[in-house]
């Protein structure tokens, strides 16, 4: 069985880490575990569900004195192993 291309616009790096995010109407952030970045894009676990289109600002940073929110677009979530922690997987888009 042969590779699939990939088809991203940029190179992505294992990235583990505790991430937040937060949607635009949401009063407090979620949190959530990031496994790959790119310049263009992340994919993330979460605990709850986010639906594709949906924008959502991403703190990048635990450093208080340096906290980054990046705004992304939601790609694409699917449900994960019913077993795991996080329930959904989720791709985002930076935007610029």
């Amino acid at each position: 069985m042969a590779a699939k291309p990939e088809s991203r616009k940029s190179e992505r790096f294992g990235h583990e880490y505790i991430i937040m995010f937060q949607e635009s109407q949401a009063a407090y952030p979620f949190y959530a575990a990031s496994y790959n970045l790119s310049e263009t894009g992340m994919f993330f676990k979460s605990l709850v569900e986010l639906h594709p289109g949906n924008q959502i600002l991403v703190k990048t940073d635990s450093d208080v004195l340096s906290q980054k929110k990046v705004p992304a677009k939601v790609v694409w979530c699917k449900q994960s192993d019913l077993k795991a922690a996080f329930r959904y997987e989720v791709g985002v888009e930076f935007l610029r």
